[in-house]
């Protein structure tokens, strides 16, 4: 779970973007393809998904300084139809053909109905909940998923291994309440002997969620074909995903769906929250508000996240912004008489 941290200091995303850029244009980045990513990873922090956010900077910055991927990809199609389109990612990251294919998708679903796009030959691709929220944000539904290629050894490796906690997310077009985002990984519980044993459901959903990731962003993807039968690929570039585009016009008068969605939407938020909580919310409305509000009042960085981009910056010699700002504590409860 991403959760607030209780001790931070506010970063507003006019700060932190550009520094973000500076340091992937300091490991070879093109200035399009650092702002691309900047942008793309201080919108992940605004919704709170910090740990697929500008966190990942330093094991991308990692990856690019010991050239396991390509700082400068020529993203191309490969494969187009009307209704659907190869993308490979050239070894760089993932995020630059997965952006391409959902726009894509989108546009082809706004014209046929569907559109659906693979990618391939690239590295991570941050949190799935981008890409499924740039058809969403055009009145389609949106699916997006990912998965990789990872040695397995059948003599210690159990079946689960298999599912590989790959990401998976859907996003539902809406109006006035917050939207339906549903953005996870296919792996719900630490998995030990005893786990097992007390939740097996858990598991076995978890395994057959990932299975299925695997089947659409792997294999469908055509990353496995790839490795088989091409060589000299950066060695980070194990990845592909699979993104969707449905037009809910083609089934439904939009209006009505955006008004029911809406109605769904806030029935489930008016109902009891669940114990421990003190709200009720669906999936993605957190992230909604999050995003509206600290673009209005900065991000909320903690320690460890600091830290961690200030080491990055050392080792790139970027100057970081953070000196001035002020860190926010959590407030001591006053005791009771």
């Amino acid at each position: 779970m991403n959760v607030p941290p209780k001790e931070f200091i506010r970063v507003p995303v006019e700060v932190l973007t550009p520094f973000i850029r500076r340091l992937y244009e300091k490991v070879g980045l093109s200035g399009e393809d650092a702002q691309t990513l900047a942008d793309l990873l201080v919108l992940t922090d605004l919704r709170g998904v910090f740990s697929h956010g500008t966190q990942q900077t330093a094991s991308y910055v990692d990856l690019y300084r010991t050239r396991r991927i390509n700082p400068r990809p020529r993203v191309t199609v490969v494969r187009e139809g009307p209704t659907t389109a190869v993308i490979d990612g050239d070894g760089g990251l993932g995020h630059f053909p997965s952006l391409l294919a959902a726009r894509m998708a989108t546009a082809k679903a706004k014209t046929h109905g569907l559109g659906a796009c693979t990618t391939r030959n690239h590295n991570h691709f941050g949190g799935a909940g981008k890409y499924s929220r740039i058809p969403a944000e055009a009145g389609c539904v949106g699916l997006a998923t990912s998965s990789h290629i990872f040695p397995v050894d059948p003599k210690t490796a159990r079946v689960t291994y298999v599912a590989g906690g790959s990401p998976i997310s859907f996003a539902f077009p809406h109006r006035d309440e917050p939207p339906l985002v549903i953005d996870m990984a296919t792996w719900f519980v630490h998995e030990t002997d005893e786990m097992i044993q007390q939740f097996p459901a858990a598991i076995f959903k978890g395994l057959g969620m990932g299975a299925t990731c695997a089947g659409l962003g792997k294999i469908l993807a055509g990353v496995t074909d790839l490795h088989k039968t091409r060589k000299h690929l950066y060695p980070g570039a194990n990845q592909g995903a699979f993104i969707l585009a449905i037009d809910v016009e083609r089934f439904v008068p939009r209006e009505a769906f955006l008004r029911d969605m809406d109605e769904y939407v806030r029935l489930a938020r008016s109902l009891k929250p669940l114990p421990g909580y003190d709200r009720a919310d669906l999936p993605g409305n957190l992230e909604w508000e999050r995003e509206r509000e600290w673009r209005r009042t900065g991000i909320p960085l903690g320690p460890d996240h600091l830290a961690l981009l200030e080491g990055v910056a050392r080792k790139l010699r970027v100057p970081t912004p953070f000196g001035k700002s002020r860190v926010v504590k959590p407030k001591a409860k006053r005791a009771r008489s």
